[in-house]
């Protein structure tokens, strides 16, 4: 077999087989979450698998044992070719991608199908034009399902529950919340999770559902506060080396621009997401863990500093020539028309 070095960084071309067999691509991928954890066994890898059958082998995708960067640096291994293909959370570069933290505002889609695909729909109505991504090829967005508040010790209510305590966040919404009732902030990574609750670093943690039995904390947070809509939901990019990309094969490309956008959203939330929140939630409450929503206080207040966090987030929007208020509107609509199977 000949081998020839194609593309950026760690992509390759197989050519000239035996047989006059189709050149193939493979695509590297860094995960920073455990290559154990459901988003990469229930998600990627199907999804990457699906790809390859599509473009008859033309495409594959390799998942690195190791993450090669932090999770905050993914992107930017991306761009400089460090890796082919890979995601992170948006809120781990807030001020970056500022405009896709709308999808982690609280009270929005009960799944992560609703909140992933309105997101990409506003993004292709609204952000595309900002070229936010433009050092990369976007494949596509996705958001986890409703987020949670689990704690080590008791359920939290009230909004007096949450006074001084200790609470573990990824990104600015959560934070807000947290810092709104008086709770005190702890800001570390998610593969982090078990360490900081079991050292008791942390009393309690923000997570879907899913990531309790992802990061092995079910026994370790036995009490879990549920708010209609989430307390909030986190956002990803997902995407591929620019020049990688550019020099694919057109209708490979045309299979990964097919399988990605909306469709990808759908796919990670439906297969991945919110499979993995019914499992993990199901594990849970055999554990005996409590479930239980929180007091109309809690959530009456919630309510209140949601408008705010709204009105913060249109007057951003506003001042990079968006309309900041009809966006947000319009993302809580695609939420609903999703929701409502459009």
């Amino acid at each position: 077999m000949k081998r020839v070095l194609a593309l950026a960084g760690t992509a390759f071309l197989a050519a000239g087989l035996a047989g006059g067999a189709q050149a193939q691509t493979e695509l590297t991928f860094s995960t920073w979450v455990p290559t154990s954890h459901t988003l990469v066994t229930y998600g990627f890898v199907p999804w990457f698998q699906e790809v390859e059958k599509a473009t008859g082998g033309k495409l594959k995708f390799r998942v690195l044992p190791k993450p090669v960067a932090a999770p905050n640096q993914h992107y930017d291994a991306v761009v400089k070719g460090q890796i082919d293909v890979s995601f992170a959370t948006y809120g781990y570069q807030p001020e970056r991608f500022m405009p896709y933290l709308i999808a982690e505002l609280p009270q929005l889609g009960e799944t992560a199908v609703d909140n992933g695909v309105a997101l990409w729909r506003i993004h292709k109505k609204y952000y595309e034009k900002l070229a936010i991504h433009k050092d990369v090829h976007l494949i596509g967005v996705m958001t986890h399902g409703p987020g949670m508040m689990h704690h080590t010790q008791k359920p939290i209510m009230t909004p007096a529950d949450l006074k001084g305590q200790k609470i573990r966040v990824g990104g600015d919404v959560p934070k807000a919340i947290v810092e709104h009732f008086g709770g005190v902030v702890i800001t570390q990574p998610a593969p982090k999770s078990y360490e900081i609750l079991s050292q008791g670093i942390a009393d309690g943690i923000f997570f879907p559902g899913e990531s309790l039995r992802s990061f092995n904390i079910t026994k370790l947070v036995p009490h879990t506060t549920y708010v209609k809509g989430g307390l909030y939901s986190s956002s990803f990019w997902f995407g591929i080396n620019k020049a990688v990309y550019e020099k694919l094969p057109a209708d490979v490309k045309e299979v990964l621009d097919k399988m990605g956008g909306e469709a990808f959203a759908r796919f990670m939330g439906e297969k991945s997401w919110d499979r993995a929140d019914a499992e993990s939630l199901a594990l849970a409450k055999e554990n005996k863990n409590t479930f239980q929503h929180a007091a109309p206080e809690l959530v009456a207040e919630l309510t209140k500093l949601t408008a705010k966090l709204e009105a913060d987030y249109a007057a951003q929007l506003d001042k990079l020539g968006l309309p900041g208020k009809q966006v947000i509107a319009d993302f809580r609509a695609e939420v609903a028309k999703v929701a409502a199977g459009k």
